[in-house]
């Protein structure tokens, strides 16, 4: 057994790995960059080199400043993780090398199966079916645009290096098809350090299963069982299961088959998924995920087995510590994926500090951040993953369902929503999806119920308090309510209008009456007057609040003109402005059109100078965030008044980076 284990990635499988370790009686080390100095896996770990500036290429993805934390720390093996060096051989390679363990497969199959083209050939070596594509990976664009010219549409593009959705996009129109390419190999670049993709064709309203197989290296491999894994937003998994309970018997078995013969065809050890979709009773290949998966509590909640052990037992005694006979399912498993995102920037990640952070009890919750802590645009935005069981499906999805309205955050958004509409979505309780289903969904969200009076009463409160207490500064010369103090006030105590609250396209005036004695805060909203009161508990992150005699228990987070609060299943978000702003905050005309940032991120190009005309939907500005492409358009034709960002720039949310003057403004 190993002495003393690297872990080589952060965040919630950092920790994980680390806890089977120190069960096992193993030390364990962990690496971070300059964003991750305080993060969680650093603090739960204790022990963490530094090995690189914010930016996965400078740090997580640096197979030298890796391997020299191995040394530091005196480590004999490397846990990879998921992600970043996960699945590169060379890294396997330098670590052989350098007389130290990988946690994985060989470099000689990592070679084989993590890159995606060089799979599908083992796969039609070995039997398996695969789906119509390419076999060479390519990062040529007239070579990949005559792929596919040869195939028929839809088709999608894959990083050949890749996984967890990055470096992929389908291709539905040939208008679109050199920037899809050129973006995919900016993702695969970006998030892999290889720019190469393949071609295969795209099925629509199939299903995306997986198999968990482990093998010993010497040609020995078991499965652990099979995972539904079609619930996907752009190719990201969002909730998965085990085992796969609604597919044929005959093809679930074949499917488990498969995998096996191909794994035991390369001699492959440690942990893998081998990935299928299937449609009209047929499945194909789709590609060897060859290192642990996000997703693999759910196998663990099934089988009773730990995962991370039996993966660093195979790697490091060269045999299988149980046979297919020893394993066993009981029940059902599902595991939602909690990120910050926005639903109403089509769930873009959502960067800023995690001000209050209320995980279920009563399941199991794999998390990587604490309250305090900031989702930066540098990684995957994931929040926790909340993993339920049940006897049956339905019982499993109830669990998973009363915890997610247990599930609250604070100081960013998140997809909180999607995943309670998804755990009571009849198709998905019948089992009856398929990777587009969450389309519609997504589509009805993205209709979010308006605030009500009495919720904006609430938000103006919490506003006030934030103002009172210094924590908010968010308007120069309008600290402290100077124009609440001075103003008129009427026969109801009601002061000038003060600010107002924006709740999507609705605007609501607010002003405030005397506090009470009883700490009774007076908000008129629109004219209607609402009673608030707010008490906050020592030792407690929520606050009790009190309107019109309803008390909620819910969690608060105030950033500059920004105030976000939740509740039960609501997530309320306000912007708060100046009364008499007229929101020029930028020094921007009154016909000027700002397009800004919708998060933090690097700007990549910048496609328009000052003076130059545009119409509404032309590219202006290209900007990338947590290994995502972003490309920001014009909102209205016009003229570019101003640019206010530069190639290589990091800019903030909100940041205005283009000001365009329209053409009905600049005819005045």
């Amino acid at each position: 057994m190993f002495r003393k284990i690297l872990i080589a990635n952060r965040g919630e499988i950092a920790c994980r790995i680390a806890r089977t370790c120190r069960r096992l009686g193993i030390e364990v080390a962990t690496v971070h960059s300059e964003a991750d100095r305080d993060a969680q896996h650093v603090r739960e770990i204790g022990e963490s080199v530094l090995i690189g500036k914010a930016s996965a290429t400078s740090s997580y993805l640096r197979i030298d400043r890796i391997i020299e934390a191995a040394r530091q720390v005196g480590a004999d093996a490397v846990h990879p993780g998921y992600g970043f060096l996960a699945e590169n051989a060379e890294f396997a390679a330098a670590l052989e090398a350098a007389g130290i363990a990988f946690i994985g497969p060989s470099a000689d199959v990592l070679a084989r199966f993590g890159d995606k083209a060089a799979a599908k050939a083992e796969a039609v070596a070995a039997g398996v079916p695969v789906i119509a594509g390419t076999t060479e990976p390519s990062a040529s664009v007239p070579e990949l645009v005559a792929a596919v010219e040869g195939m028929r549409l839809p088709v999608l593009l894959k990083a050949a290096a890749g996984g967890g959705g990055k470096g992929m996009r389908v291709v539905s129109s040939p208008e679109t098809l050199v920037a899809d390419i050129e973006a995919a190999t900016r993702e695969g670049q970006s998030s892999f350090g290889n720019p190469n993709l393949i071609v295969e064709q795209y099925l629509p309203e199939a299903r995306h299963i997986e198999v968990q197989v482990l093998g010993d290296g010497q040609g020995r491999v078991i499965h652990l069982f099979d995972r539904e894994c079609s619930l996907q937003r752009r190719h990201q998994k969002v909730i998965e299961e085990a085992p796969v309970t609604s597919l044929p018997e005959a093809l679930r078995q074949s499917i488990l088959d498969q995998a096996v013969r191909l794994c035991e065809a390369v001699r492959y050890r440690g942990l893998g998924t081998v990935e299928f979709i299937a449609r009209d009773n047929e499945a194909y290949f789709l590609e060897v995920n060859p290192r642990i998966q996000v997703e693999h509590p759910v196998t663990e909640e099934i089988t009773g087995l730990d995962l991370v052990e039996l993966q660093i037992r195979a790697v490091a005694e060269g045999c299988l510590p149980l046979s297919q006979s020893d394993v066993s399912s009981r029940g059902v498993a599902v595991e939602a994926r909690l990120y910050a995102e926005d639903p109403e920037t089509d769930f873009l990640p959502s960067t800023g500090r995690i001000e209050q952070l209320r995980l279920p009890s009563g399941i199991r919750v794999d998390s990587g951040i604490m309250p305090g802590m900031v989702v930066t645009q540098f990684y995957d935005p994931m929040i926790a993953k909340l993993i339920a069981w049940g006897s049956n499906r339905r019982e499993a999805y109830d669990r998973l369902a009363a915890a997610l309205g247990e599930t609250a955050v604070a100081g960013v958004r998140t997809n909180l929503s999607l995943l309670r509409t998804l755990c009571a979505d009849d198709d998905v309780l019948a089992n009856d999806v398929h990777t587009g289903s969450i389309a519609p969904v997504v589509a009805d969200l993205a209709i979010t119920p308006a605030a009500e009076p009495a919720e904006v009463a609430i938000g103006a409160a919490l506003w006030l308090r934030e103002q009172r207490s210094g924590k908010v500064g968010a308007w120069s010369g309008w600290n402290g309510l100077a124009g609440w103090r001075l103003g008129a006030v009427d026969e109801d105590g009601q002061t000038a209008p003060v600010l107002r609250l924006i709740d999507g396209e609705a605007k609501h005036l607010v002003s405030f009456g005397a506090v009470t004695s009883d700490d009774c805060v007076p908000v008129f909203v629109d004219g209607l007057r609402h009673e608030v009161r707010i008490n906050s508990h020592e030792g407690s992150t929520s606050l009790l609040v009190e309107v019109e005699g309803r008390s909620l228990v819910l969690d608060f987070s105030c950033e500059a003109s920004k105030l976000s609060f939740v509740y039960g299943t609501r997530d309320v978000s306000l912007k708060a402005e100046p009364y008499l702003s007229g929101m020029i905050l930028s020094g921007a005309s009154a016909g000027d059109a700002e397009v800004k940032a919708p998060m933090m991120g690097q700007i990549v190009a910048v496609d328009v100078q000052p003076g130059q005309r545009v119409v509404a939907g032309d590219r202006l500005v290209l900007m990338e965030s947590m290994k995502m492409e972003l490309v920001l358009r014009a909102q209205t034709s016009g003229t570019v008044a101003s640019v206010h960002c530069a190639a290589g720039d990091m800019v903030e949310r909100d940041q205005p980076v283009v000001i365009i003057t329209a053409e009905e403004a600049a005819a005045a």
